[in-house]
């Protein structure tokens, strides 16, 4: 069979697929509607000539070749990944591509990109923001700024813990007086997670009835609860500023740790690294990462309405 034959272009789409075990999943991966994303895996079968998944009534599962191929694939692209991002590093050893979420990027970054600017001259900074966590086989991130612990083969550097709390307009945190107050009002959800956040203020309880609006990042959810559309679990000390500056109340004096630290992490520098005038320098922007997290003020502790805190 010459590789003409097959269509190369799908095979992201199979990678996604075999990896994350739903064409739907897949869809939202690589940005597609699922029907095209079936239509694809399909086109691709017929050029193979086998077949990659088993249609169930639960979805399509691999079959032994199509977990063969999904190896084999995941490997050439990792493969091609690491190699393009290699050439676009031999004549741009000053740029630095870097992942994080929206919150990070707008209330994080942002206000300290002159200092950065700075210190590190030589470097040319792009940012992406996105929930998802970057694959750092597949894409050409040169870092990201996530709550990690480490433990997935990266260079990580910790730079601090985080913590959320409840936040909300200060007109609906003046009826908010305790943790069941909470159910008459929408909860707004970028990321799946303030359901589990709100059942831990009630000791592991889920609320049954909990409304739920869903955001796609942090921000988005943060200006909803401004607006006075329900409320909010905020990351802090990411979000300090909206509660001192007085744009968001906290209606309750609970405080949720959150598992893990905000990390930036990096893949192991590779022997094959081009060499020249301008070398990433992440050690040292990690470092002062770190720094500029350290310095950003802790939310304070209680209830904080009306630019006042109370126990």
């Amino acid at each position: 069979m010459n590789l003409r034959d097959v269509p190369l272009a799908f095979l992201p789409t199979f990678e996604a697929a075999g990896r994350l075990g739903s064409f739907a999943a897949a869809a939202a991966a690589v940005h597609l509607t699922p029907s095209a994303v079936s239509q694809q895996i399909r086109a691709l079968e017929e050029s193979l000539g086998v077949m990659l998944f088993e249609r169930t009534a639960r979805g399509a599962v691999l079959t032994q070749v199509g977990t063969e191929y999904l190896q084999a694939v995941q490997q050439a692209l990792s493969a091609l990944a690491a190699s393009t991002s290699r050439v676009r590093r031999s004549d741009q050893r000053g740029l630095m591509r870097l992942s994080t979420v929206a919150l990070a990027a707008h209330e994080f970054l942002l206000p300290r990109l002159p200092d950065f600017q700075l210190r590190f001259p030589d470097i040319e900074l792009r940012i992406e923001s996105s929930n998802d966590v970057v694959d750092f086989r597949t894409s050409d991130f040169d870092a990201a700024i996530r709550v990690d612990d480490g433990s997935d083969g990266l260079v990580a550097y910790p730079l601090g813990q985080l913590e959320a709390a409840v936040v909300c307009s200060h007109s609906l945190a003046q009826e908010i007086g305790c943790v069941e107050d909470l159910t008459r009002y929408r909860l707004l959800d970028p990321n799946g997670q303030a359901g589990a956040h709100l059942a831990a203020l009630r000791g592991g309880m889920a609320f049954a009835d909990a409304r739920t609006w869903e955001f796609e990042t942090c921000f988005e959810a943060l200006r909803a609860a401004e607006h006075g559309l329900g409320v909010a679990f905020a990351v802090f000390p990411i979000a300090t500023h909206w509660v001192t500056s007085g744009r968001l109340a906290v209606p309750l004096p609970d405080r949720i740790p959150l598992p893990g630290k905000a990390t930036f992490v990096h893949p192991p520098p590779e022997a094959d690294q081009p060499q020249g005038p301008v070398r990433l320098p992440l050690p040292d922007i990690a470092a002062w990462l770190a720094a500029e997290f350290r310095a950003l003020p802790a939310l304070p502790p209680g209830r904080i309405a009306d630019g006042r805190r109370s126990a």
